[in-house]
């Protein structure tokens, strides 16, 4: 068995969650069982809420990376580390987005909110089988910290509305929108985080994932793993390829590293 390896990192979206069936392989479930039951501790790492959690709520995790690392929490739900937009760069931001008339999520504590929903906006929903709240943004905004915000712009316009954003950075697993969060804020960051309060150390850590919103944790960790759905980015810097959510790639990779 593997000794080295004492935490491991799951993205949910196109990772532990199929984007087919919205739920977690029965070969996934098992296997974070038998991790837990050997004492690896097992991390959730999503650029979700917490409260958006739901498709991997049952499974028994020690702790989540929340928004890309924007709010790291243990199981029990005590903040381990979290960090909010100050307001200038909220306005700065929603200046753009009057500007460019693109369409904005914000993403607080309590939910994701944006002001209409449109067909770009259902066919993200319907991917994750999360469905944004209605609200007045500015409200929002007034009366809740915000810890991330989602765009819906093409890969196209990212460049010039980031390079009026030099307080944030971004990332994106699909065309129609991306993330944004404060510089200094990923998920490789936030499981630098979690494992400091273990007193743990990323040369003891593993991570999943598929987007490009994962690459910095794959990149930073001991072993770095790519589904095999995953994009061209994150396979190009993972040490190992394994096959798709649908196809057992959590199990299959767990095993060839003896982990289970």
């Amino acid at each position: 068995m593997n000794n080295k390896i004492k935490a491991v990192f799951f993205d949910i979206d196109g990772t532990l969650v199929s984007f087919a069936t919205h739920a977690v392989p029965a070969s996934a479930r098992e296997a974070i069982g038998r991790l837990r039951e050997r004492g690896v501790k097992v991390f959730i790492a999503t650029g979700r809420l917490l409260c958006h959690t739901d498709a991997v709520g049952d499974l028994e995790v020690d702790g989540y990376i929340t928004v890309n690392g924007g709010c790291c929490l243990t199981s029990s739900g005590e903040i381990i580390y979290e960090r909010s937009f100050p307001r200038d760069v909220l306005d700065k931001v929603f200046e753009l987005k009057s500007r460019y008339d693109f369409q904005l999520a914000v993403m607080t504590q309590k939910n994701m909110y944006i002001d209409r929903i449109t067909s770009r906006v259902k066919t993200i929903a319907d991917m994750i089988n999360i469905y944004p709240e209605v609200a007045d943004l500015n409200h929002i905004i007034d009366t809740q910290p915000v810890l991330q915000m989602c765009p819906y712009i093409s890969p196209e316009v990212e460049p010039e509305i980031m390079a009026q954003l030099p307080e944030c950075v971004q990332s994106r697993w699909i065309d129609l929108f991306m993330d944004i969060n404060l510089k200094g804020i990923d998920k490789s960051v936030g499981a630098r985080k979690v494992m400091e309060y273990y007193g743990l150390t990323m040369q003891e850590a593993m991570a999943f994932g598929d987007g490009g919103n994962d690459l910095p944790l794959v990149r930073d960790v001991a072993v770095g793993v790519a589904m095999g759905n995953a994009c061209d980015e994150l396979k190009a810097e993972a040490d190992y390829i394994t096959s798709s959510v649908d196809e057992d790639g959590v199990s299959r990779a767990l095993e060839y590293f003896d982990l289970i």
